[in-house]
């Protein structure tokens, strides 16, 4: 199995590299290896954003940000 950390990282790069289409495809498939790692969420907000995908940026960092909390308040963190 392929770590969701490989495609979040390829996803930065592409971010950095100014290829928002390509960093949304990693982005995408590091959730689809990993659903609830809301780090790729957030790199798809990034991605969608730059885009200019406005509502689709709000509701991928929206996803993500209830992902973090719910990660949060399952182990205890505040």
């Amino acid at each position: 199995m392929v770590s969701p950390t490989v495609f979040a990282r390829r996803s930065l790069s592409y971010l950095m590299s100014d290829l928002p289409q390509e960093a949304l495809s990693d982005a995408m498939q590091a959730q689809v290896i990993s659903p609830v790692w809301h780090v790729a969420s957030y790199l798809q907000a990034v991605a969608l954003a730059t885009l200019g995908m406005e509502n689709e940026a709000h509701a991928a960092l929206k996803e993500g940000t209830n992902l973090e909390a719910e990660k949060n308040a399952n182990s205890g963190q505040k």
